[in-house]
């Protein structure tokens, strides 16, 4: 609930009951091929020019960037609290750069994501105001651009410059999850309502809309080119919409529901297993993108640990 300004019992430091050998395990099969996979798709997003001047690709490649960082330190942080027992070494420096990987990194990964809805909203309907170098940049270039910068000021400020001081719990994953600056007024709200839950509204709304709208104009128009064009590009919106409010959907409506003043108690299990469940969705995401890229999976040939026979088999990465 608020209390003068600030969150308190809004976040629950308790661990999921799964038993941590499983933990590890499950982590550690996901980690591996999702890395290999990201690395792959970005290794081909930078190389290939026709893919670089994608505009939807941009976001893309932001995804998994962040994506990445978040499987090269959180993750690996995690296996080694589950192996061990305990947060290793026991440090405050350690804590501080866990909790801008886990909090501000993955939130970050969330409020691009919302901004990716907004603007696959528009390549599918709008596209004509992206042929305009000038509008290009004004709802292209200059959103994502300011939107990084935010996220990583404020991330910066709160946690690694943080105006309170962090108490640190060793025996729970994250050191316990919860820096000091979500009980500063205002600072705690602004990070959970305008970090977490509006994004999360901004996604779903934004699917919905695009869905309703491409159902529309199938019937109206029935243009069979454009149905093509629009359906893929619905897919992969919607596939990827759907793994960010799988985990993210129930754990804001729980921490909202504390906003409102609801009992610290309500929804706490429901809050724990969402939180846990979020790794899942940076782990999952390169997958959910090969899996909506049809001309993609007919290229693909896995021989050993090769996931692709030839670089320039790969097919482009949204039809825009």
């Amino acid at each position: 609930m608020i209390t003068n300004g600030s969150l308190t019992g809004l976040f629950t430091e308790e661990e999921v009951s799964l038993p941590r050998q499983f933990r590890f395990w499950l982590f550690l099969i996901l980690v591996i091929p999702s890395f290999y996979c990201s690395c792959i798709l970005l290794f081909q997003l930078f190389v290939n020019k026709k893919l670089q001047s994608q505009l939807s690709n941009h976001i893309i490649i932001c995804l998994l960037i962040f994506g990445l960082v978040i499987e090269l330190i959180d993750i690996p942080f995690h296996l080694s609290f589950l192996q061990l027992g305990a947060v290793q070494p026991s440090t405050p420096t350690l804590c501080t750069v866990w909790w801008f990987v886990d909090t501000g990194i993955y939130n970050g990964c969330v409020i691009i994501m919302a901004w990716g809805s907004i603007h696959r909203y528009l390549l599918i309907f709008y596209d004509r105001i992206f042929l305009i170098a000038r509008k290009r940049f004004l709802y292209h270039t200059m959103p994502l651009i300011i939107l990084i910068v935010y996220i990583f000021i404020f991330y910066i400020v709160v946690i690694i410059f943080p105006p309170c001081l962090n108490t640190y719990n060793y025996n729970l994953p994250a050191c316990g999850e919860y820096p000091c600056y979500l009980g500063v007024p205002l600072l705690g709200i602004w990070d959970t309502v305008i970090n977490s839950i509006i994004p999360t509204v901004i996604i779903t709304i934004f699917s919905i809309l695009v869905l309703a709208r491409v159902y529309v104009q199938k019937r109206r128009l029935h243009q069979a080119n454009l149905w093509r064009r629009q359906r893929k590009m619905t897919i992969q919106l919607f596939s990827i919409c759907i793994l960010f409010l799988a985990a993210n959907v129930p754990l804001n409506l729980v921490t909202f529901g504390h906003i409102c003043g609801l009992s610290p108690r309500f929804g706490e299990e429901v809050q724990v297993y969402a939180d846990y469940l979020c790794y899942f969705v940076t782990l999952l995401f390169p997958f959910v993108c090969l899996s909506t890229l049809s001309e993609m999976r007919k290229k693909l040939r896995w021989k050993g640990l090769l996931l692709f026979r030839r670089s320039q088999d790969i097919a482009v990465i949204n039809p825009k």
